[in-house]
């Protein structure tokens, strides 16, 4: 008796959890029809985001709402371990990326008093920035911290840099 009441405590608090979540209805939400889904693994989706200020900018976020790092499981690393393996590769290849930079911050969540929900950001870095389908991608920052701005990009350059990006995918 007192197993299952347990049980049910827990998934009672894991419902609250995901309805406290700002980003369970994105990831529900996400299939690998979006123009913006680079991949999609069983425990992973991998977004690029439509600011690309670093070219290449993305997010990589866990499919089961999990809210720490600690409550990642050995399959869940696994699995993350070949999708950065996958999109450093995917990235170097289609844009010359000097470095990857990866962040898991969750801060904006605290802060607003949500549920936190494991995500990376993917920041690609540029020395004297890149170029690609004709649009310039500086860097002016580098290798300091990450500048914030804003560099939205045209729905057609947007496929490609999509593109660019799936077609760098290692082949399993």
């Amino acid at each position: 008796m007192t197993t299952s009441i347990s049980s049910l405590i827990i998934k009672r608090e894991e419902v609250i959890k995901m309805k406290n979540c700002d980003i369970c209805p994105f990831v529900a939400e996400q299939t690998i029809d979006d123009p913006a889904v680079v991949m999609q693994t069983d425990r992973w989706n991998v977004v690029l985001d439509r600011n690309q200020l670093y070219l290449g900018k993305g997010f990589v976020t866990l499919r089961e709402h999990k809210s720490s790092l600690g409550e990642l499981d050995e399959t869940d690393w696994r699995e993350l371990h070949e999708v950065i393996r996958s999109m450093e590769h995917a990235i170097t290849q289609a844009f010359g990326a000097d470095v990857c930079n990866w962040e898991c911050l969750m801060n904006n969540a605290v802060k607003a008093g949500q549920s936190t929900h494991v995500h990376w950001h993917l920041y690609p870095r540029y020395v004297g920035g890149t170029h690609f389908a004709g649009e310039d991608f500086p860097d002016p920052k580098w290798p300091r911290h990450l500048e914030s701005g804003e560099h939205r990009v045209s729905e057609e350059l947007f496929g490609k840099i999509v593109l660019a990006v799936q077609e760098n995918l290692p082949q399993s």
